[in-house]
């Protein structure tokens, strides 16, 4: 008996995924139909790791109408936690790294992979997002399964950190559905 206990605190327990809704599927293929220049691939066809679809919608935290032609920075790790910068002292040179204008509904839609765990951590999966000219411009999007009580009590804090949840699609490639709230965006028309 007291080895199935151990056993059991010394196991990783399922992230609990769902699987995404009729509703979020039809909203997925709207995603999938965006203009090239509101989306971006991060990743090659054979990068490892978990192929992952962000649906994110970017609007004004004050007046929460959608932020239109608006430049997004997008980066984050591999598999392996690992950024691979180009320079060194910059992460945001990292290896996975795309650019991304909001269309006039505030979307951008993200194929990619999900990050590994950073350092030393194994609850810290996150993708970072800059909003060129917004005070201030990142915004890091984190994962409701990869995220311990730590994290989400600080997120819950922050209005630079956002939770989304992973779903499975019907062919198992990751989804998430995320509205960022951008502090003193730049207008654009």
């Amino acid at each position: 008996m007291l080895f199935l206990i151990l056993l059991s605190f010394g196991c990783k327990s399922d992230p609990g995924f769902l699987t995404v809704s009729n509703q979020e599927t039809l909203d997925l293929n709207d995603f999938k139909k965006i203009e090239s220049i509101s989306r971006s691939t991060i990743t090659k066809e054979d990068e490892p790791g978990e192929k992952l679809l962000l649906c994110l919608k970017y609007i004004d935290k004050e007046n929460k109408k959608p932020l239109l032609n608006q430049e997004v920075k997008f980066y984050h790790t591999s598999d392996l936690g690992e950024y691979d910068p180009a320079d060194p002292e910059d992460e945001s040179t990292a290896r996975l790294k795309g650019t991304a204008v909001t269309n006039k509904r505030g979307r951008i839609y993200i194929e990619t992979i999900l990050p590994g765990d950073y350092g030393s951590s194994d609850d810290n999966r996150h993708i970072h997002t800059i909003v060129k000219g917004a005070k201030p411009e990142t915004y890091d999007i984190h994962f409701l399964q990869y995220t311990g009580f730590m994290g989400k009590r600080f997120i819950e804090n922050s209005d630079q950190h956002f939770l989304a949840e992973l779903k499975y699609n019907k062919d198992s490639t990751l989804v998430a559905f995320l509205t960022i709230e951008v502090k003193q965006p730049v207008l654009k028309n």
